[in-house]
């Protein structure tokens, strides 16, 4: 678990890898000691809803700028997989070839696309290094490598509740200081 959770992968209850689901299962039967274990290494366990992953209080290797960074990432990412498909939320399931698809026929998607990885020079790198993200974070994982199926986990709800975590003001509503 643990060499899973400090490359910052989550672990969800939906995982069809049955290691990952037994493991999922002890730690929720056993959170309280998993928690008091991993607290006194300076790691907090955290629960979410339906996923675990990791989080360390202080570490001051991690700027505000990195952590603004990739934040804007996952925005970016997000942003993109909802025009993709408004329905993308744990349990979805999709192909990247029909991401590929899309991105080619879909103007919107394509301007999502080349500044979501700006690095890659295709459209199917892009989708690669897509999918790279979302498995190895565990938001997503691979249920038929025939023909490339992938399922959303629950833990993609931590990407969607971080982004809701965004509040827009108008000037009419920027409240009084």
């Amino acid at each position: 678990m643990f060499d899973l959770l400090c490359r910052g992968k989550f672990l969800s209850v939906d995982t069809t890898e049955l290691e990952l689901k037994h493991l999922y299962d002890d730690v929720e039967e056993n959170f309280a000691d998993y928690e008091t274990f991993f607290s006194e290494l300076g790691i907090s366990l955290i629960a979410g809803d339906g996923y675990f992953y990791f989080a360390r209080a202080n570490d001051s290797r991690i700027t505000i700028e990195s952590k603004l960074n990739s934040f804007a990432q996952w925005v970016d990412i997000l942003d993109f997989l909802k025009t993709y498909d408004i329905t993308f939320s744990p349990g979805f399931q999709f192909r990247s070839t029909h991401i590929l698809e899309r991105i080619n026929l879909d103007v919107e998607l394509r301007d999502k696309a080349r500044k979501l990885f700006r690095k890659q020079s295709t459209h199917r790198d892009v989708v690669d290094k897509l999918m790279s993200e979302l498995t190895g974070m565990g938001f997503a994982e691979v249920i038929n490598e025939q023909d490339g199926t992938y399922k959303v986990t629950a833990a993609f709800r931590y990407a969607e509740e971080l982004v809701e975590l965004i509040t827009i003001y108008n000037e009419e509503d920027t409240p009084e200081v």
